[in-house]
């Protein structure tokens, strides 16, 4: 009896110890646990406050050498944390909820790093909630992960981290809709990077949005939102720039693969392609393959009923990316080859 006992004590100790040695092992390998980016901080918008300068300090040892290290208060985990990038306007955002609303105002930013050209804090509540703002002076990529009560942010200039890029430009609400699920759509692992020019109402100046193309070297522009035409129109329609001939795979091109990836993963109907007009600057200057995919006429009843649901908005997310694999697929970008010359499958539906 008592040998028994000792057997049953001695798988108990057993199962105790492997499972503190699990949390203590779960705890060291989550110590620092990389931030994902927000699909959308637009909840935070409404939130408003005063701007205050954050206090930004030298390294005094290797630790802060070539990155950022925001200090953090006790028990604030990454659930916490919300990321967002402002490419277009070089601003990189931390939305952090924490305890304390004058916390960054007692707690330096440490940093050597000479694109970080300036920190600042807006409280949004008096129970701490937080935002966090970073200028920088070009365009980065960024890598952020929390540490022992502190974030780590590190920055790499984009030039050399993508062979194929895209810049969504999100129009209207619809096509602020649709960001999530683009970015689902498109792992690491498949080399396509995405820059959005806004996650929000906010639009960018002709000139950020010119720097934003350049920088990122991107191969394709790509507006997403709605169209406002008369009430019999229904379906899906693809506006091109028919000022600014590319040879091989140019601005008609780009736009029937994204026209036909939509009716595809839609059945919609599939209006056509149609010239930009005078509205739409941003289109006509740009000297990238470039379309504007409308997903929908407002006006027409049956497609406003389907803006209003989400399985109709991840299609039609799905249908854009289908149109951009089958672009990067058919020819690389600002090749001249006659070879590459294509013609589109679907002509103006005017």
């Amino acid at each position: 009896m008592v040998e028994k006992r000792l057997k049953v004590t001695a798988i108990l100790t057993g199962i105790f110890v492997a499972i503190s040695l699990g949390a203590m092992f779960y705890r060291t390998v989550t110590k620092s646990v990389i931030i994902a980016e927000a699909e959308n901080a637009s909840f935070y918008k409404e939130l408003g406050g005063k701007e205050y300068l954050l206090d930004v300090k030298e390294p005094v040892s290797d630790k802060g050498k070539g990155t950022l290290l925001i200090p953090l208060e006790g028990g604030v985990s990454s659930d916490k944390i919300t990321l967002e990038e402002k490419h277009g306007q070089h601003k990189f955002e931390l939305y952090i909820d924490g305890k304390s609303a004058d916390f960054y105002s007692k707690n330096a930013v440490i940093t050597d790093l000479e694109c970080v050209q300036q920190g600042s804090f807006t409280p949004l509540n008096e129970s701490g909630l937080v935002r966090l703002t970073f200028q920088l002076d070009g365009l980065y990529e960024n890598e952020t992960s929390l540490g022992d009560k502190e974030i780590v942010v590190s920055f790499k200039k984009p030039d050399d981290l993508y062979e194929k890029v895209v810049v969504i430009d999100p129009v209207d609400e619809i096509g602020q809709k649709m960001i999530p699920y683009l970015r689902n759509c498109f792992p690491v692992s498949e080399g396509i990077k995405l820059y959005f020019t806004t996650l929000d109402e906010e639009r960018l100046s002709a000139e950020e949005l010119k720097a934003l193309i350049e920088d990122s070297r991107a191969d394709y522009f790509i507006q997403l939102g709605t169209e406002e035409t008369v009430e019999s129109d229904s379906g899906i329609r693809t506006f091109y720039n028919d000022r600014f001939f590319i040879r091989g795979f140019g601005n008609v091109q780009l736009a029937d693969k994204l026209e036909m990836g939509v009716v595809t993963q839609t059945g919609d109907n599939a209006l056509g392609l149609a010239a930009a007009d005078e509205k739409n600057a941003e289109l006509l200057t740009s000297t990238i393959p470039s379309a504007f995919v409308t997903i929908g006429n407002i006006n027409n009843r049956v497609d406003h009923d389907k803006l209003e649901k989400d399985s109709y908005i991840e299609k039609c997310s799905k249908g854009v990316a289908d149109g951009i694999k089958a672009a990067f697929a058919e020819t690389k970008p600002g090749s001249t080859d006659e070879e590459n010359d294509t013609f589109p499958a679907i002509i103006s539906g005017n």
